[in-house]
């Protein structure tokens, strides 16, 4: 037997229509960020999204196969791996502090894609709509405090 059990099933029946998932959400939240000419855009997201949905699939698989693997550990390894990414689109000059809001996007889209790699669907793609929305809510209301309108 295939150290991944039955390879077919594990395949067509649970990665794909997991990394599908993950393909849309990254997209989601990648076109978010796209259309606003931000870093980490639509194939960035993607690549994150699949990525991470791929590792947790095989934590949570492995775990079904043999008792003694811990499938949290795979988790964990994702997020210390997330936080050197997100770490690196984070840029400090003498005046501020840029690319905080792109490293929090990697984090989030990385918690979402670990969500669907443990076989969860709808919970990951309501998560991401909301994700985005808030983003696009916060920004609105971040230009209007800076533009003054909120200033009275």
């Amino acid at each position: 037997m295939p150290i991944l059990g039955n390879e077919y099933a594990f395949l067509f029946e649970k990665l794909l229509p997991q990394v599908l998932t993950a393909t849309f959400c990254g997209f989601v939240v990648g076109y978010g960020r796209e259309i606003r000419h931000r870093p980490a855009g639509i194939r960035t997201n993607i690549l994150i999204s699949v990525g991470c949905t791929i590792y947790a699939s095989i934590g949570f698989h492995l775990a079904e196969i043999f008792p003694s693997v811990d499938p949290t550990r795979i988790i964990g390894q994702i997020a210390t791996g997330i936080g050197f990414l997100g770490a690196g689109a984070i840029v400090k000059s003498e005046q501020k502090v840029t690319g905080v809001t792109t490293a929090a996007f990697i984090w989030a889209n990385s918690g979402i894609s670990i969500l669907i790699g443990s076989n969860l669907y709808l919970t990951p793609i309501a998560i991401t709509v909301l994700v985005v929305a808030i983003s696009w809510l916060f920004e609105r209301f971040e230009r209007k405090v800076h533009e003054g309108h909120l200033e009275e």
